[in-house]
């Protein structure tokens, strides 16, 4: 049985990698600057999740063989770049360091306001991509109901954080912390690092370095993104996590001696 349960942390972050090389394939992509230079995928979920069950280790190995090996079946003639590799290597590695720290430290930090202020920082970014250095490109879909379309999404991209925060609220009241391990606000965060390490800093050097886009053009485009990224990822990372076994959330989760 001892022998099995040691197996078993290799077993399924092969598993996840295998899922998350699936996921590669069903990736929607928005152009910008005259590329696909947006990207929307779940290729990163499962490669989270093995970094928050088995720690950062496994996380990384686990992000750094789905990219490769995604990369040989789904690059459809694009180049190769190995930022991006790094980027999924980080995606698996940061979950893991940051459940441990929060299941071993005294956590003191109030996530919900850090959340908060992130989540108001995004969404100014957003609004001065769609209403100053987007504009020429929010034009060109022309207008709902006669009202301009960047008005349409300056609004919407409002009601998109209002109706975040409501879900966290009510998702916290409902559920609370699952099973004593963790809680919404610390996937909200982890995810929002992730995102902020992985694909405001990181990628924005890589596409300049691939296709020559400027650097805050890039950074303002995927603060665009994360609006409907962050949320989208969070909820299922949290209903997965959620609905786990609890003897493997118990036995796996940030276990104290592994990162």
């Amino acid at each position: 049985m001892q022998k099995n349960k040691s197996h078993f942390p290799l077993t399924a972050t092969a598993l996840l990698v295998a899922i998350s090389i699936i996921f590669s394939t069903f990736v929607i992509y928005i152009p910008m600057f005259g590329f696909k230079s947006v990207r929307f995928s779940m290729t990163s979920i499962p490669i989270f999740i093995a970094g928050s069950l088995f720690g950062g280790v496994y996380g990384a190995v686990a992000g750094f063989v789905s990219d490769v090996i995604g990369f040989m079946f789904t690059s459809q003639g694009a180049p190769y770049h190995p930022g991006f590799t790094i980027n999924a290597t980080l995606v698996g590695l940061i979950p893991g360091m940051a459940f441990y720290y929060f299941k071993n430290q005294r956590n003191t930090m109030n996530l919900n306001k850090i959340n908060l202020v992130l989540g108001v920082l995004a969404l100014a970014g957003t609004e001065i991509y769609i209403n100053f250095i987007g504009i020429h490109e929010v034009e060109n879909l022309g207008s709902f109901m006669g009202i301009p379309m960047n008005i349409v999404l300056s609004i919407l991209m409002v009601m998109v954080l209002i109706l975040l925060i409501i879900i966290v609220l009510w998702v916290q009241k409902r559920f609370g912390i699952a099973n004593g391990l963790f809680t919404i606000d610390q996937v909200i965060f982890v995810c929002i690092l992730n995102f902020i390490v992985a694909h405001l800093i990181l990628t924005p050097f890589w596409i300049q370095n691939l296709y020559g886009v400027p650097i805050m053009a890039s950074v303002i485009v995927r603060i665009f993104k994360s609006l409907i990224d962050i949320p989208l990822q969070v909820a299922l990372i949290y209903v997965v996590l959620c609905t786990l076994p609890q003897k493997v959330k118990g036995a796996y989760l940030c276990k104290n001696n592994e990162l």
